[in-house]
């Protein structure tokens, strides 16, 4: 609407419709609209209100629709947004719309404007961040098609249809993570400790004291050994990120797991009295709210 005044030469620049209401008041004069706050978006709605149409439902499920999205598959579009929200409440929705309400809040970022790709920093719990922070602990440095490969293994992640490179553009805006010539990294090791399940870290020890790869069946028996349940063995498995096929019933550690074993390494170092293990490491939007709960 600030924009409008401006476009309509009802005001020299974009202005404030707050001081419309402000000189509506002082005039005597009833204001057609309002202003409000949706979700932590600024609006302008109807006054009286629009019997034909919700506006503040439209804004606040455009909103709740783009974060869960995001929440479940990293990043999305504007159009997946506009379809979702058209589906679910039956109205007319636009790109422009959406675009408009989504992008209001600061933690907006633009991944390819072009396509419509973006990502919102705030949610918590973003299922393809800690995939790839879980990943960069084990593997330290991978091709992104690698990494791509390795979030995709879980049946949980069909929202995930990013491309690879906007997985790369999503990867260069996590702190402590970098991106060069296809290849994706973190600045400095992340402890295993930090970002996986107890049942990832038996799988990463057994795997690093073995070579990095392993034939099924003598996996399977050394992590039942170690106190972990079939079936949390054959879901691991079958859909960790931090696992890879080798091919002829083998599996091992995306990546060469190095990190991994220099982690390890360090950690039997400080029990024997070199001091505590880090605890600096980069935590991507804050990583405690990525920290998966311990389980077996």
């Amino acid at each position: 609407m600030a924009r409008r005044l401006a476009d309509e030469h009802i005001a020299a620049r974009p202005f404030d419709p707050e001081g419309l209401l402000t000189a509506a008041g002082v005039l005597g004069h009833e204001a057609p609209f309002i202003l409000d706050t949706v979700k932590d978006v600024r609006v302008v709605l109807p006054n009286p209100p629009d019997p034909t149409a919700d506006t503040a439902e439209v804004i606040a499920a455009i909103v709740d629709v783009a974060r869960a999205i995001v929440r479940r598959a990293g990043a999305t579009r504007v159009r997946d947004v506009t379809g979702r929200v058209a589906a679910t409440l039956a109205v007319w929705v636009n790109d422009d719309l959406v675009t408009a309400i989504v992008s209001e809040p600061g933690d907006f970022v633009w991944l390819e404007r072009r396509s419509g790709w973006f990502y919102l920093p705030s949610v918590a719990k973003n299922a393809v961040l800690s995939r790839v922070v879980k990943v960069l602990a084990v593997a330290g440095r991978l091709d992104l098609t690698d990494l791509h490969a390795g979030i995709r293994r879980d049946e949980r992640m069909k929202e995930f249809v990013m491309p690879e490179y906007i997985l790369g553009e999503l990867c260069e805006r996590i702190p402590g993570v970098a991106v060069e010539d296809g290849r994706v990294y973190a600045r400095e090791p992340i402890r295993p400790q930090d970002v996986l399940e107890t049942t990832e870290l038996t799988l990463v020890r057994i795997l690093t004291d073995h070579g990095g790869s392993m034939e099924r069946h003598a996996l399977e028996a050394l992590c039942l050994a170690a106190g972990m349940k079939a079936s949390s063995f054959n879901n691991r498995i079958a859909y960790s990120p931090i696992i890879t096929e080798r091919g002829y019933g083998r599996y091992g550690l995306r990546g060469n797991g190095s990190v991994a074993a220099r982690e390890r390494a360090g950690d039997a170092a400080g029990e024997a009295g070199a001091g505590p293990a880090r605890d600096d490491v980069p935590r991507p939007g804050g990583l405690e709210h990525l920290k998966p709960p311990r389980r077996r």
